[in-house]
């Protein structure tokens, strides 16, 4: 009797620890079954390695290597990555909030039968690839997934960030602080009329051609401390782009000379195209031949 009890007892205690090891649902996978976009259990589109989208103008490629994005097309471009995390963080937030549209729409009736825009991901081994077909009097976008046969709406707010074709995403370049008490010489030559202004700072004050400046510099300095470029116009440009952009005959060179933090005199030089009818400049840094956009009003100050 003994040892039947002792036997139902072993039994009894073997079940137990069988319904103990037994796992929990996995919360993981009820995220990823949530994220329609991605069949990548263990990341996110955060951990992507590769990005490309054509918006029907130009097509963006991107990919991540152990040193950051880069620009497919040229891996030197001084890509501002925040751009690609942008999309990938707004995908990660949109793919677990799409429901697919009911009742179903054709194709044909949400452009996605011909569709012009696309995006394609690569996180691990998942490639994901999204059709945008067309657009709602709401604004948002029809959008179907390769391999899947139901059809969502996004939002406008999402399909804009493929509107930005790669110059839009360079890091423009700064000038170094450049404020009265460092600088010793602003140079202007203009074209137009052979024109040199040669601005210098004397013990007494500032000085142009022997005359002294009683307001000094400080509109100059005043635009020097705002002064930004527009945007990038052409990167590593062809040796056409200097003729085209009028950086072959400049409408102006502003050079900068100034004490630098170590105690050397050093300088800046801006080089002015051709005026565009927006009143932008096409401008250059120094030796860079990298083309920029650069307002009129920004310099108006050093070409008065």
């Amino acid at each position: 009797m003994k040892r039947v009890i002792l036997l139902i007892l072993a039994l009894v205690l073997t079940l137990s620890l069988m319904a103990c090891g037994s796992k929990a649902p996995d919360d993981t996978a009820d995220a990823v079954d949530n994220n329609v976009l991605s069949n990548s259990a263990q990341l996110t589109f955060a951990e992507a390695s590769y990005l490309e989208y054509d918006n029907s103008q130009v097509t963006c490629r991107f990919r991540k290597d152990e040193d950051g994005w880069k620009w497919v097309d040229n891996e030197s471009f001084p890509l501002d990555v925040s751009y690609v995390e942008e999309i990938l963080t707004a995908l990660d937030a949109m793919s677990v909030s799409l429901t697919p549209v009911t009742p179903a729409a054709e194709p044909t009736d949400s452009g996605l039968d011909e569709p012009d825009r696309y995006m394609t991901v690569t996180v691990g081994e998942d490639v994901t690839t999204l059709r945008f077909g067309d657009q709602q009097d709401d604004s948002q976008w029809y959008m179907a997934i390769d391999g899947q046969e139901d059809t969502y709406l996004v939002a406008d707010e999402f399909v804009k960030l493929m509107d930005r074709s790669i110059y839009d995403m360079a890091v423009l370049p700064t000038l170094p602080e450049l404020t009265d008490d460092n600088l010793t010489v602003i140079t202007v030559r203009q074209t137009e009329g052979n024109k040199t202004v040669r601005l210098s700072k004397t013990d007494s004050g500032w000085v142009n051609g022997g005359k002294a400046l009683p307001d000094g510099i400080a509109d100059i300095e005043a635009a020097l401390a705002d002064f930004t470029f527009d945007r990038c116009f052409n990167y590593d440009p062809s040796p056409d782009a200097a003729p085209l952009c009028g950086l072959d005959v400049p409408t102006a060179e502003i050079t900068l000379s100034y004490v630098n933090t170590v105690g050397t005199e050093t300088s800046v030089v801006l080089t002015l195209g051709t005026l565009r009818e927006d009143g932008a400049y096409y401008a250059t840094l120094n030796d860079d031949t990298t083309v920029y956009l650069l307002s009129q009003d920004k310099v108006a100050p050093l070409l008065a």
